[in-house]
């Protein structure tokens, strides 16, 4: 199967799966499946519960905005293309990152110094 298409079948695939894992978090953090306790406990941690449900639902819509965008490259026929340099991306790369934006040396120097980590998200963009 052609990069084009592989990656296309793998993104589109990407998509789907984290629907429906923001469909679950949705459900989870509107807690449908349970009723809210009354005990002040049980009810902090549910909040605790809520914030990190909160946090992947944030983390789940930014890889589904940079699959998007993948597509998006993809119909437009700029996948595959350094969005920094505007040279070619690896084949490597981008089966390992099928929604690199950025060739290895241009994201390599976005990269922060050892010690400082970003999240792989801000070190796309």
């Amino acid at each position: 199967m052609a990069l084009l298409e592989h990656t296309q079948t793998v993104l589109t695939r990407r998509h789907r799966e984290l629907t429906r894992r923001i469909q679950a978090l949705e459900r989870d953090r509107r807690h449908t499946d349970a009723a809210v306790s009354a005990d002040s406990a049980d009810r902090a941690a549910e909040r605790e519960n809520d914030e990190v449900l909160d946090r992947l639902a944030d983390a789940t819509l930014v890889e589904i905005e940079q699959v998007q965008r993948a597509l998006e490259r993809i119909r437009s026929g700029r996948f595959g293309i350094c969005e920094r340099c505007e040279r070619p991306i690896d084949e490597l790369r981008l089966r390992a990152v099928p929604d690199a934006t950025r060739c290895s040396v241009c994201a390599a120097a976005a990269m922060p110094p050892p010690g400082n980590a970003v999240p792989r998200a801000v070190q796309e963009q």
